[in-house]
């Protein structure tokens, strides 16, 4: 368990974190076991376990046209809760315990800890797979790009007035992508999101 001071693994960016929930019933990072002047700690948003799970079941859409669970995993740091401070405010811990295969409900703070671009990569991989589903899904007159895919998530987060959208909005963005026109149906959008319990490693 970690603690102030405790020596956190070598392999990972962070120890703890505290995290508060806004009144949009979003969690966002206040604090870390970093130095106060990391500029990596700014505005950090982060998963919730039902987040989690949602994401989680959405990314199974993309199995069939090559998703890499090492990307994945990477992409993420495992937190558990480690004590509520009240006040809509809780203290995480790192934990060894592994997103999608955990019976304990862990929260997943997305890894822009140092020059590596975990999840960055974990961005570019999945809209290219959402791009190759749409494309297989519908008949376009011209076949939908990434930097399409990538205009239009920028434009819905806009017109909701977010400049710095949350993560959750950020990931289920890309995994919910249709162009205007060819949006699902609300039942095939429920079937889209309904996966098997595979493991999350390649």
């Amino acid at each position: 368990m970690a603690v102030d001071g405790e020596k956190r693994a070598p392999n990972q960016p962070i120890g703890w974190c505290i995290v508060h929930l806004d009144e949009n019933y979003s969690w966002w990072v206040e604090k870390t076991d970093r130095p106060p002047d990391s500029s990596e700690e700014e505005r950090l948003s982060i998963l919730d376990p039902k987040q989690v799970e949602y994401v989680f079941d959405l990314l199974e859409s993309l199995r069939e046209y090559g998703l890499q669970g090492d990307i994945v995993l990477r992409a993420f740091l495992p937190l558990s809760i480690e004590k509520d401070l009240g006040g809509g405010r809780v203290r995480l811990r790192i934990t060894e315990e592994e997103l999608g295969k955990s019976e304990e409900k862990l929260f997943a703070l997305p890894n822009t800890f140092g020059e590596a671009g975990h999840y960055a990569e974990f961005l570019d991989h999945i809209s290219l797979l959402r791009v190759k589903l749409l494309n297989d899904t519908y008949k376009f007159v011209q076949r939908l790009t990434v930097s399409e895919l990538e205009e239009g998530v920028r434009e819905s987060c806009e017109l909701e007035g977010q400049t710095s959208p949350h993560v959750f909005q950020e990931i289920a963005g890309i995994l919910e992508y249709s162009p205007l026109g060819f949006e699902p149906e609300e039942e095939d959008a429920e079937e889209s999101v309904k996966g098997g319990e595979e493991e999350w490693t390649s």
